[in-house]
């Protein structure tokens, strides 16, 4: 071998290694702060369950029931019946822990009655609840169309909530007989 084309083949060898030297560096750089961070952050969309479990905990169960049943309609529309999405939330009490149970149903018009709906399709999701801890044991759903509809239930809860005046206390109007003060109150004006 001549002297020159040894020196030729150690530069690129020297090259290719630098390449790879940088290659390495660079891909280690890109995926270090993700393990630099420790655990992965909490899904934002088992908080949003969590917000769920607890409104539908707070309004409570039906009298006579040993469980806690709800029923709601995903939709921009304050009257339910313009509403696409139906929900029903069972809450379990098992023990030290609660399996909640949140079924979605998609609607659709009834083409002989538009004022009917018909279920299109349900889907499931089934969550264990362990003190302040909540995992889903299965679910019907992707992440990602789960990350999208969690909140879009929890606003429905807080909607019904709102308009039944549910979680805070209900102020009932006096219908009693006005007293003798009111009357002459009313007289004298």
């Amino acid at each position: 071998m001549k002297p020159g084309r040894i020196r030729s083949q150690r530069s690129r060898d020297l090259v290719l290694r630098w390449a790879v030297g940088i290659v390495l560096l660079l891909f280690g750089f890109t995926f270090t702060p993700a393990a630099l961070s420790g655990p992965a952050p909490l899904k934002k969309y088992l908080t949003v369950l969590k917000q769920i479990h607890a409104e539908v905990k707070e309004i409570g169960p039906y009298p006579g029931e040993d469980f806690i049943r709800r029923e709601f309609f995903v939709g921009e529309d304050d009257d339910d019946t313009n509403k696409d999405i139906h929900v029903l939330v069972l809450i379990q009490s098992l023990e030290s822990k609660e399996m909640m149970t949140i079924r979605v149903t998609e609607m659709v018009k009834d083409p002989g009655n538009p004022q009917a709906r018909l279920a299109k399709t349900s889907r499931v999701l089934f969550c264990l609840v362990v003190e302040d801890r909540l995992e889903v044991q299965s679910s019907d759903y992707e992440e990602k169309d789960l990350a999208k509809l969690a909140p879009e239930i929890l606003t429905a809860i807080q909607n019904k909530k709102r308009l039944l005046k549910l979680g805070t206390p209900y102020q009932f109007p006096n219908f009693s007989r006005p007293n003798k003060t009111e009357i002459d109150m009313v007289s004298r004006n």
